[in-house]
């Protein structure tokens, strides 16, 4: 019976792996990306940041397991934390709602390049429609596959950004590193962010007036 059952599960599962849309979801890789997540988590603990509200590309499952990795983490960690899907043109009401004071910017999920930067392009014109500026927290990618600096090609975005207070993470070696992002005209410039002194950094997003 235990092995009829066995069997049945299988020819179920099947075709749901086989139809699954996105390749590079598998635990290899899905393991990867939650890693991070906790070291990120644990390095804004450790910086004083909360409320966050962690935004994900609507067309990547690995980019939707991530964000929930990221705000279990920081839940467990005592961080107020929400996770938002991109896509939606009520993003800037949703986070003014939740009251957050930054926005993480999860995007990648191993989706091809141009349609990431799409999503991405997407979603921080949303942001700049409701926002004069704002505070956000780029994931790893954004950077590392100069996903920023291709939003900058936007005069609205580029716009907004400069604007902004922009933090992020790299990957060097499996190692998080946090850095502070300028933008000056159509490039970024990337420097370390030093660890606080004291005190939570709390700028709060500002609404756009019309």
């Amino acid at each position: 019976m235990k092995k009829l059952m066995l069997i049945m599960a299988l020819f179920i599962v099947a075709p749901v792996v086989k139809s699954q849309e996105n390749l590079y979801l598998v635990p290899e890789r899905a393991n990867m990306g939650i890693n991070v997540a906790v070291q990120i988590a644990k390095q804004l603990k450790e910086r004083g940041y909360d409320k966050i509200a962690v935004v994900y590309m609507n067309t990547s499952d690995l980019c939707a397991l991530t964000a929930a990795s990221l705000v279990a983490s920081l839940k467990t960690l005592g961080i107020e934390a929400y996770y938002l899907k991109g896509a939606d043109p009520d993003l800037p009401s949703k986070i003014r709602s939740l009251g957050a004071n930054w926005i993480y910017l999860a995007y990648f999920g191993e989706r091809p390049h141009e349609e990431v930067q799409r999503a991405l392009n997407q979603d921080l014109r949303t942001l700049a429609s409701g926002f004069e500026r704002a505070n956000l927290i780029v994931h790893p990618p954004i950077l590392d596959h100069g996903l920023l600096a291709g939003a900058l090609a936007d005069d609205k975005i580029g716009e907004f950004l400069s604007k902004s207070n922009i933090k992020g993470f790299t990957v060097q070696q499996g190692k998080v590193e946090m850095v502070s992002v300028k933008v000056k005209g159509l490039e970024l410039i990337v420097e370390p962010e030093p660890q606080p002194k004291k005190g939570t950094p709390k700028t709060p997003t500002k609404k756009r007036t019309r």
